[in-house]
């Protein structure tokens, strides 16, 4: 683990600094700074069951955040063996929760945890900046039974290991300390490196849940299944949804054990599909948005343009990506390059000069909007015990799980064209939603 641990080290570093260049100075907000908290107890009143596969899931019934009369939920995790525990939060639906479809919501990144989609989006429940919570009148779970998987393992409170100790300050890592302030999850950002690897990851966690939901609330019986993701779930929901799909028939024709789903709906919000098509219209954005808003002069408009079609530019790039066996550490310097090529040279611009959010055009580059006050809610005892958790939540995003991404070039290397070509031949519903202001710089799409 030590080794891990320093080659880790290696590449955060390279990484903060390659994010700190192309972001213009300042991380994105999916790589937050560190909160420091003391190290958390032991939850008190976790249920335990355990699945004659093997699966145990621990939980609470949280009492927060949903507080809707007579609504449930469930907090804690689905542990699939010693070095797997995933956190999950599931509502129950407001209304009619025994006929309400399954929504299962994934955030991008990649390494950001589902949980900015509860908070931020759709979830039951907003933070307030005195720390509490009130209801959301327009939640999801008014119509679907909502379940949040913080995925993959490494992400928010999903661990393989955990460290009591401290945050070295330089590499961004847990270290043991005879002085700790914290527990914190130790991250291996090689082993769920890419899209495909997340997938398989995914669906074995979200059966293992499945198979105990009977035991964990007998009300919902539904098996109408909807993903919902956004920005790297551009990514995710085409390559998870077919994933799912086809390991769904294999349950279906008696191929493979475990729970059937009625495969339903499948939804992409500001999502990065394709950096090949998408690419060129980083710039159209920054200089011709819907808004009016200049937000880089005629000449790096040019300049980044320029870079995407020049001969070993990005387009180039990206198409000696696509002709490598990724399974080779060839392969991923190739395509790890090639994200390097697009995002720097044709991305990176706007984050340099515009002072612009990459989120939401109309605001200033470091707005918080929405306001995070969450995350300091989530570092509170008494809400760590509420459901069922003793890690410090120091992060909305893995760093660790952005650089393995990274390097194994799945920024750019994956067809989920394909993907989705496929899809569209099932008897599934497919939405793409991309808005012209909000995320959309991050994830453009040609203006219409």
């Amino acid at each position: 683990m030590y080794g891990l641990r320093k080659k880790a080290a290696a590449t955060l570093q390279f990484s903060l600094l390659y994010a700190s260049l192309t972001y213009g100075g300042s991380l994105p907000s999916y790589v937050e700074k560190l909160i420091k908290k003391q190290v958390p107890a032991e939850p008190t009143g976790v249920k335990t069951i355990t699945s004659p596969g093997g699966t145990t899931i621990r939980y609470k019934e949280p009492g927060i955040c949903e507080t809707t009369p007579g609504v449930k939920s469930y907090s804690g995790y689905v542990d699939l063996d010693e070095d797997t525990h995933m956190f999950f939060w599931f509502f129950e639906a407001r209304h009619n929760p025994d006929e309400a479809p399954l929504t299962l919501w994934l955030n991008g990144g990649p390494g950001s945890d589902s949980l900015i989609g509860l908070f931020e989006e759709l979830g039951p429940c907003n933070v307030t900046h005195n720390g509490t919570s009130v209801v959301n009148p327009y939640a999801w779970n008014e119509v679907s039974n909502l379940l949040f998987l913080s995925q993959p393992i490494g992400v928010g409170f999903s661990y393989a290991d955990t460290v009591v100790g401290v945050v070295n300050q330089t590499t961004g890592l847990p270290v043991n300390s005879s002085n700790p302030d914290g527990r914190y999850s130790e991250v291996d950002p090689y082993r769920f490196d890419t899209t495909d690897l997340a997938a398989k990851g995914t669906w074995e966690v979200l059966q293992g849940f499945l198979q105990e939901l009977p035991s964990l609330d007998e009300t919902v019986k539904s098996r109408s299944f909807n993903l919902w993701t956004e920005s790297y779930g551009g990514h995710y929901g085409p390559a998870f949804f077919r994933y799912f799909y086809e390991q769904n028939a294999l349950i279906q024709n008696g191929s493979a054990q475990g729970v059937e789903l009625n495969m339903h709906t499948l939804g992409v919000i500001n999502g990065i599909i394709s950096e090949k098509i998408q690419a060129p219209f980083y710039p159209e954005m920054a200089f011709r948005n819907t808004y009016g808003i200049v937000a880089v002069n005629e000449s790096i408009y040019e300049y980044a343009k320029m870079n995407y079609y020049f001969p070993g530019g990005c387009a180039d790039a990206i198409d000696q990506c696509t002709a490598q066996d990724r399974s080779t550490p060839d392969g991923k310097a190739v395509c790890s390059q090639a994200t390097a090529i697009c995002r720097s040279l044709v991305e990176s611009p706007y984050y340099v000069v515009s002072g612009r959010n990459a989120y939401d055009i109309r605001a200033e580059a470091d707005a918080d909007i929405p306001p995070g006050y969450w995350v300091e809610y989530l570092n509170t005892a008494e809400v760590q015990n509420a459901i069922g958790v003793d890690i410090n939540y120091t992060s909305t995003s893995s760093e660790d799980i952005w650089i393995g991404f990274d390097y194994s070039g799945d920024f750019v290397y994956p067809n989920l064209l394909s993907d989705l070509e496929a899809l569209l031949g099932y008897d599934v519903r497919i939405a793409m939603i991309y808005g012209d202001a909000v995320s959309r710089f991050v994830c453009p799409v040609p203006p219409s």
